[in-house]
């Protein structure tokens, strides 16, 4: 499976960024004419999985502004914060594109997006408490957002080799396992991981179990035996058999293309080496927890 180190990809050069213009009469009168600095970020999926029309088609990368004091504000609104809204207006106020909305990314570009600006506003050190999966120490760890591992959106003969067919450019289809039944499913975006982030508030406030596994197969399935009716999805997800659950999960996660901050560490108190995953804590954005 294809990876890429980071540093190819985030905040690369682009040939076409835009310079900063000849000075002007009018500049000259007002000199605070400028154009806000800006990059390219180099997106996970590559634009291979948004359908014909949408604006990020094709795209292999988005141009984003760099933070100001406006964003800097939005990281502060509690209300924003409170509500799980920040990074969606973070998000929006720094796409240089208006035509392209946070919610319509797929979770992988969200995520490059989050992690360039981060790596552009705060510097490229990131630090996070890492609990050892082997004693239960917990330690600070560094990790360089330069150095974020991409994985990249499998090819027809990669997607062959695991039983999948590509059939547009935003949805796949599998059989599962456990009977001949055909799953169309199709990658998620900010609108699908608001619906389960709103689930999952809704159940903690009721004091229910979470349903995070089927949360995800529902808002990932787009039609059983050529059936999109949802009522039936739903039924189907719900009586899903637990080794086609796990299929299904496995595959999306090798065909959705990713961006992870991984890293091999070694725990300061046993010695155990672990490969791990950097979480994105409060700390992501909030270097100095003052929110």
């Amino acid at each position: 499976m294809a990876r890429r180190n980071n540093a190819d990809r985030l905040g690369a050069p682009h040939p076409d960024a835009p310079t900063v213009p000849e000075t002007t009469t009018e500049s000259q009168a007002d000199p605070l004419s400028f154009i806000v600095p800006t990059e390219f970020v180099a997106l996970p999926s590559r634009g291979l999985h948004y359908p014909e029309g949408h604006a990020l088609h094709g795209a292999e990368s988005i141009e984003i502004k760099y933070m100001t004091a406006k964003e800097e504000d939005l990281l502060s609104s509690r209300s924003l914060i409170e509500k799980g809204l920040v990074l969606d207006r973070l998000i929006d106020s720094l796409l240089v594109n208006k035509q392209v909305r946070s919610r319509d990314l797929l979770i992988a570009d969200r995520n490059a997006i989050l992690i360039a600006a981060r790596a552009s506003g705060y510097g490229s050190d990131y630090g996070a408490k890492i609990t050892c999966t082997d004693c239960g120490h917990a330690d600070e760890y560094e990790y360089n957002l330069e150095e974020a591992v991409i994985q990249d959106p499998l090819g027809f003969d990669e997607l062959g080799d695991i039983g999948v067919t590509q059939k547009t450019p935003e949805t796949f289809e599998v059989t599962v396992p456990s009977s001949p039944v055909n799953i169309v499913f199709r990658l998620l975006n900010g609108h699908d991981e608001r619906v389960m982030l709103d689930l999952s508030e809704k159940r903690k406030k009721k004091k229910v179990s979470d349903q995070l596994i089927t949360d995800q197969l529902k808002q990932m399935i787009v039609s059983v035996m050529g059936h999109e009716d949802r009522d039936i999805i739903v039924r189907y997800v719900e009586s899903l058999p637990l080794r086609d659950s796990r299929f299904l999960r496995e595959i999306y996660d090798k065909v959705s293309p990713t961006i992870t901050l991984r890293k091999g560490v070694v725990c300061n108190e046993c010695g155990y080496e672990d490969d791990i995953i950097f979480p994105f804590t409060i700390s992501f954005f909030w270097p100095d927890a003052r929110v």
